[in-house]
């Protein structure tokens, strides 16, 4: 009885302390700044994978995703940050300008804000889970956000849900150092799950065919 109880127990001891050390990782990595993009993929690659039920060592994945993922993450990290300081330099510039021409344009630098972020928000899953230019990804992160608006919802209710524990409850702040990113992470992982279950059906059917006709192509 003791030991039925106590493996649950020790499960979830285990399972948050690989969680915390994946999240210090985590931030440590994103110290270079320009290295959160890698940061970003090769910690949704891990979590994509602990949504899936593919569970396996969480640190010496991250590790190994981090050097293979380091060119791609950063370049759509490079994109994405110009972009986006474009975007805030305007916001602010016309935000303070006032009249009725700077408060339409501040509306729409706002929703280009929202855009952004969303864009932002699925390029790194993305890269963790398919192979693509930086540019096709961008395409695609931008795609699928707008096509999946339940999904996408969903992402932003996490955001604001987030947010808001860390504006009125104080101990959220430590919990986030501790193991928050890595939560928010695998949190946003059953979403993405679902955005690419068909695309990640549709791949796997080429890939078979790829081998079918390999096959076909030894015996012939």
């Amino acid at each position: 009885m003791k030991t039925t109880l106590a493996n649950p127990v020790l499960d979830f001891i285990n399972t948050l302390c690989n969680f915390v050390v994946l999240n210090l990782v985590f931030l440590i990595s994103c110290l270079p700044v320009i290295t959160i993009g890698t940061a970003l993929s090769s910690l949704y690659y891990v979590t994509l994978r602990e949504a899936r039920g593919e569970y396996g060592y969480l640190v010496r994945t991250y590790i190994k995703e981090f050097r293979k993922n380091l060119k791609s993450g950063t370049a759509a990290f490079a994109v994405l940050f110009v972009i986006g300081a474009v975007i805030l330099f305007n916001l602010a510039f016309w935000f303070n300008l006032g009249g009725i021409p700077a408060a339409v344009i501040t509306g729409l630098m706002a929703v280009g804000a929202i855009v952004w972020l969303f864009t932002f928000t699925y390029t790194f899953p993305l890269i963790a889970r398919f192979n693509n230019s930086t540019k096709q990804t961008l395409i695609n992160a931008f795609c699928l956000m707008m096509s999946n608006v339940k999904a996408t919802l969903a992402l932003l209710l996490i955001y604001a849900m987030v947010l808001f524990l860390c504006v009125f409850l104080a101990p959220m702040k430590l919990m986030m150092v501790l193991f928050g990113f890595a939560f928010i992470a695998y949190c946003q992982s059953f979403v993405f799950k679902k955005v690419f279950e068909p695309y990640e059906k549709e791949l796997e059917k080429a890939e078979e065919q790829k081998r079918e006709e390999a096959a076909l192509n030894i015996s012939l």
